[in-house]
């Protein structure tokens, strides 16, 4: 496993673009990849070309708590890869495992005790950013704290079926509002922006 304070030296007093996945970015067409450094989350690897347009398409550092099935694939496609989730950490293969970053499960146990919810991978990489940050500025690209669903979630057919029948489906396991804030006052208003969508 990669030492995780290394990622200081990456963050650090640079212009940093924090990218989710709300569905709502597509047609924005945002200035994401003029950012010093572009961090992705999840499934944003796989993102179509037709969004790239919309949010670019760089990829510095790609945050995951979701992704084990690909994991091989990803850190031999991406140089800095993090780990996000307590889970699966023992399942990864030595080599694997070697190239990764793993957010360290106290700050994970921080934000839990802070939430009383499992915190979100975008919320666990900001708190990455917040604590590296330096003098650095970070701009948050698709953030809607669970307003909406993700791009890639919106295209699964037993969601649409589920939604066009009316019957409930199980949302995630956050607390959008009290992360929300977390990430709203973390930071002095001149190193934090929000763009709208």
């Amino acid at each position: 496993m990669k030492d995780f304070s290394e990622l200081e030296t990456a963050l650090k007093n640079k212009r940093i673009a924090l990218v989710g996945n709300s569905n709502k970015v597509i047609g924005k067409q945002y200035q994401v990849d003029q950012h010093d450094v572009v961090i992705r989350m999840n499934r944003a690897w796989a993102m179509p070309e037709e969004m790239k347009v919309d949010v670019g398409k760089r990829i510095d550092i790609l945050s995951v708590s979701i992704e084990q099935e690909n994991i091989d694939f990803l850190v031999g496609e991406y140089e800095t890869v993090l780990w996000m989730t307590p889970k699966h950490r023992d399942e990864f293969k030595l080599e694997t495992a070697e190239k990764l970053y793993f957010y360290p499960l106290e700050w994970w146990q921080e934000l839990y005790d802070r939430f009383g919810s499992n915190p979100s991978t975008g919320c666990m990489t900001f708190d990455v950013i917040r604590r590296f940050i330096g003098e650095g500025h970070v701009t948050l690209y698709g953030f809607d704290f669970f307003k909406s669903d993700n791009w890639y979630q919106k295209k699964r057919l037993g969601h649409r079926l589920m939604d066009f029948l009316g019957i409930p489906r199980k949302r995630n396991p956050h607390s959008g509002n009290q992360e929300e804030a977390f990430i709203c006052g973390a930071l002095p208003e001149r190193q934090f922006k929000i763009e709208e969508l």
